[in-house]
């Protein structure tokens, strides 16, 4: 299952977060708008939320299959040439599916603290939306962690309290 290997990504993109707005928010202001690692992270997060478009599409809308499927790599395209904050979208879309996924998982397993790990990934899910929606509001934290650097240690703090929170309760799991 990728129950582990999500909550293990998932926490290492935390981390990095964490590092960033810790140490070097003034270097990583330039990372929201990054289009190589926005594109690197959009691939799957668009290959996967074409899975649950297909999902979705049952009966006699089946037949669309080939066409969501086709759209992912004309959208990849016409996304790395076109789009701003091409990072900070794509992250904000991994947070919403990541989230999803791993709150499916809890259920499946039986992750201790099922309602806190729910909590703390809806919360996760939300920033994604908020990523989605206002991308530059990454920069504008970033820069804030430069301007302020209490504000980037609390924000730093936080992710690396997350990142732990998801890697604790996801090993201690059980099978149902």
């Amino acid at each position: 299952m990728l129950f582990l290997p999500l909550t293990f990504f998932l926490a290492a993109l935390l981390l990095f977060l964490g590092y960033s707005f810790a140490f070097q928010p003034d270097k990583m202001a330039v990372l929201p708008r990054l289009r190589w690692a926005g594109v690197v992270l959009g691939i799957p997060c668009l290959a996967w939320s074409a899975w649950h478009g297909c999902v979705m599409l049952e009966g006699g809308l089946a037949k669309f299959h080939t066409l969501v499927w086709c759209l992912v790599p004309i959208l990849t395209i016409l996304c790395a040439l076109y789009l701003d904050y091409l990072f900070a979208r794509a992250l904000g879309g991994f947070l919403i599916l990541s989230s999803n996924e791993l709150i499916r998982c809890a259920f499946i397993y039986d992750v201790p603290l099922r309602g806190v790990y729910s909590v703390v990934c809806l919360l996760l899910g939300i920033c994604g939306l908020f990523l989605l929606g206002a991308p530059w509001h990454l920069r504008d934290a970033l820069k804030l962690a430069h301007e302020k650097p209490p504000v980037g240690r609390t924000i730093a703090a936080s992710l690396v309290a997350v990142a732990f929170l998801l890697i604790l309760l996801g090993c201690l799991k059980r099978l149902n």
